[in-house]
């Protein structure tokens, strides 16, 4: 049917001798790949290290957050014991004041009172009744008490300013009785402009000692007037120098540091109380409740340390290293020409993915194909892919528009129409046409929904996007694919090519698979082509198109493009002295006269 010396195009093993930029790209520079090896391993070895000082940092955060969360806990425990005691004081020094305004209720105030044995008989029974009442008289000009339950008079020694509460006739002031030298607040009620009825309250009446027994060795607390002026007051020195009058009290810092304070004041007198209790004294009272935290906090540091310890020695899972592989874009296209088996010219390719890992080593598809297929990494592996021939050759293919490129779409691609969305997007500016895009339906997963599938290949048919059906009759399909997705291509499995040897006459699949797509006006491609017998028996059976060893394998890009840049030319612009052909069965290649000057 055809002459033995028909132009054929074939690269073979020889192939790379003829192509000096080629084989430079092809062949691995052995100190890059020992430096990249090198810088691997040691980046292999620090993310041990990184997860173990990672493993150690979050296992030591969980016992700091227990410590943060009691710290706050201490802190507000603290402030709501603090509380109390200070509304207890304040509670029991207001009943003191109380305690002086009813006595002065009961006696004759509405007019300056004649001092007499009758009314000091009443001051004493008062006195006698309210014991907390040091003395009860007549004050004159504010400092002089007379007609006292105690004595004829005494004089009191201001030691603040007078304090005016709520009701204009009671005052309060801080003083010292020059008498027996005792403080106290002098709570007056105003008869006439000189003279008031007055109730002495000593110090000790005040009874500061409302603190809960953790914190009583350390807490200090004051009562005082709201002019700041203080009335009595308690702290661990003052109480110290109370149990041992005679000895030698000497501040410890410790009780003045990191204080925990908390203040009230009255709606009813001008008094104010004022509490404060060492922030360590408190945390030590919760030193149990601490211990136990800390050992919660240590048990769950120590899972989180032994956790991130196995991750560290655990190699990760091939799932893990698919997906960070396509995180870090190790996936990169191989290219595997096509070639018209009837005009000895360069048809296009089919991209097939490796993976390119950060060592340098190139890993093929059988490795990782199926796992990527089967958790649904082939999705955005193809994404990857497809942006990737996008840059390589959008300025190759807009030079030469009759070449094609063949990508791989698998069952999960016609789960929608985003397979259509995401081909426009990826090749709707680049060099590379839709016309030039050949995408290929593997038999190897089953399709769900075939109506869905036509609908989604339709779509990409308007486009101008031609499909084909890839590893024809070995998968769930069968020929029903054929029918009813409307292929344009129909591709011969290597398993029905490797059915060709020597002296075979006929190979019933392959003459039915190429009369049923000539029957349905399909363009037939045989894969996997290695031999000289299998070639020829397919270009006298009237194959379109094959791909194989014989005559190149899967190339880089830069490969390909040499490729491309030499033999791509569109068979009706080449004349019969720049046709490449097989000149013997040596596998050497003639190029073009342009090419080899």
């Amino acid at each position: 049917m055809f002459p033995s010396n028909f132009p054929l195009l074939r690269i073979s093993g020889s192939f790379s001798a003829y192509f000096p930029k080629v084989k430079l790209i092809l062949g691995l520079n052995t100190y890059s790949l020992f430096w990249r090896k090198g810088v691997y391993r040691l980046m292999n070895r620090f993310r041990s290290i990184l997860l173990m000082f990672l493993g150690v940092v979050l296992g030591v955060i969980p016992l700091f957050a227990a410590n943060i969360f009691m710290r706050d806990f201490v802190y507000k425990q603290g402030e709501q014991h603090l509380e109390q005691s200070a509304q207890r004081t304040l509670k029991h020094s207001e009943g003191l004041i109380q305690l002086a305004v009813d006595v002065f209720s009961a006696l004759p105030h509405y007019q300056v009172l004649e001092c007499g044995d009758e009314l000091q008989s009443r001051f004493r029974a008062m006195v006698l009744r309210h014991t907390t009442l040091h003395d009860v008289g007549l004050v004159y000009n504010g400092e002089f008490m007379y007609c006292s339950s105690l004595k004829e008079s005494t004089r009191f020694y201001p030691t603040s300013d007078v304090v005016i509460g709520s009701v204009p006739h009671l005052s309060y002031v801080a003083v010292n009785d020059g008498e027996t030298g005792k403080n106290g607040v002098l709570v007056k009620w105003a008869i006439s402009d000189a003279v008031s009825l007055g109730g002495f309250i000593l110090v000790d009446a005040f009874n500061l000692e409302f603190m809960q027994n953790e914190f009583a060795d350390l807490f200090r607390m004051t009562v005082s007037l709201t002019n700041s002026a203080q009335i009595a007051e308690t702290s661990p020195e003052s109480r110290l120098l109370k149990r041992a009058p005679f000895s030698l009290v000497k501040l410890d810092p410790a009780w003045t540091e990191n204080l925990i304070t908390y203040q009230q004041e009255s709606d009813r007198y001008p008094i104010t109380v004022s509490v404060g209790v060492p922030f360590q004294a408190v945390w030590d009272a919760f030193s149990g409740a601490m211990n136990v935290i800390n050992g919660l906090g240590i048990l769950i540091g120590a899972l989180i340390l032994i956790f991130f310890m196995r991750i560290s020695l655990r190699k990760p899972g091939q799932y893990d290293s698919i997906e960070q592989g396509i995180k870090r874009k190790e996936f990169i296209p191989y290219y595997q020409p096509i070639i018209d088996i009837q005009n000895g010219r360069l048809a296009g390719c089919e991209v097939l993915v490796r993976w390119r890992k950060a060592d340098g080593s190139i890993v093929s598809p059988g490795h990782f194909i199926d796992i990527a297929e089967a958790s649904g990494l082939a999705r955005p592996m193809t994404s990857l892919l497809m942006e990737k021939v996008a840059q390589d050759l959008s300025v190759s293919y807009s030079r030469h528009p009759h070449l094609k490129v063949a990508i791989n779409l698998f069952n999960r691609h016609f789960d929608d129409l985003g397979i259509v969305s995401e081909i426009e997007q990826t090749f709707g500016n680049s060099g590379v046409r839709f016309n030039q895009l050949v995408f290929e339906i593997t038999e190897r997963q089953p399709l769900e929904n075939l109506d869905r599938a036509r609908a989604i290949i339709a779509r990409m048919q308007k486009l101008g996007v031609r499909v084909a059906l890839d590893d024809a009759g070995t998968g769930h399909g069968g020929f029903a694919y054929l029918q009813k997705l409307g292929m344009n291509i129909i591709k011969i499995d290597k398993l029905f090519v490797d059915a060709i040897t020597s002296g075979c006459d006929s190979v019933p699949i392959v003459d039915s698979l190429r009369q049923m797509a000539k029957g349905m006006d399909m363009v037939v491609v045989a894969e996997g082509v290695e031999t000289e017998e299998q070639l020829d028996y397919l270009r006298r059976t009237g194959i379109d198109e094959a791909q194989g060893y014989i005559f190149a394998p899967p190339l880089p890009a830069r490969a390909y493009l040499e490729l491309v840049g030499a033999l791509g030319g569109d068979a009706n612009q080449l004349d019969d002295q720049e046709t490449p052909l097989i000149i013997s069965p040596d596998s050497l290649v003639t190029m073009p006269k342009t090419q080899t000057a």
